[in-house]
């Protein structure tokens, strides 16, 4: 049965296509909200949680070892090689920057370095299958204690961000006087 119209109104051809129109843009809408719901899941499924960080990660999965502290850098020990113990803690949070233990004279192979805003996780082959996990307890212990390895690649400054100096000096053509 078709809809009959009086000659002076007829149907706005718009109106089919605003429909589907507000169909997809709810389509749209569900979309997203699922997709932000499985991201937030998924976090909390590898046990970062919600707004985790790397040093929670590893105080909740790692066993506390104080024999094998270091000044201000707290040990932990984990299950698996220092690659495997890193890339778990890079699933927690991810890392500014992370570095390989040099081959040089005094380092240890297979040695992992993470760099974080706020500390520093160096992570050594302790045993046949197990890391020793040291998380600095600020930035600038983490780069006095681990200089010799990524002193060439970290800066000591923490929260460091883009080349060169802020402060341009003022010396000949500084311009404005």
């Amino acid at each position: 049965m078709t809809e009959q119209f009086p000659p002076d109104r007829q149907p706005d051809p718009r109106r089919r296509l605003n429909k589907i129109r507000n169909i997809i843009i709810g389509v749209i809408i569900v979309l997203t909200v699922f997709a932000l719901i499985g991201a937030c899941t998924a976090r909390v499924a590898r046990g970062g949680g919600i707004g985790g960080s790397a040093r929670d990660y590893i105080s909740q999965n790692y066993e506390r070892d104080t024999s094998l502290d270091e000044g201000d850098v707290d040990a932990y020990v984990a299950n698996g090689t220092p690659a495997e113990v890193a890339a778990d803690i890079r699933d927690a949070e991810r890392p500014s920057d992370q570095r390989t233990g040099a081959t040089g004279a005094g380092n240890i192979s297979g040695t992992q370095f993470l760099q974080y805003p706020d500390y520093l996780v160096g992570l050594f082959p302790l045993a046949a299958g197990t890391t020793r996990v040291m998380l600095s307890r600020d930035y600038r212990s983490g780069y006095n204690h681990y200089h010799p390895y990524i002193g060439a690649f970290w800066v000591p400054t923490p929260r460091y961000a883009g080349s060169g100096s802020g402060n341009r000096g003022g010396g000949s053509g500084g311009g404005g006087k």
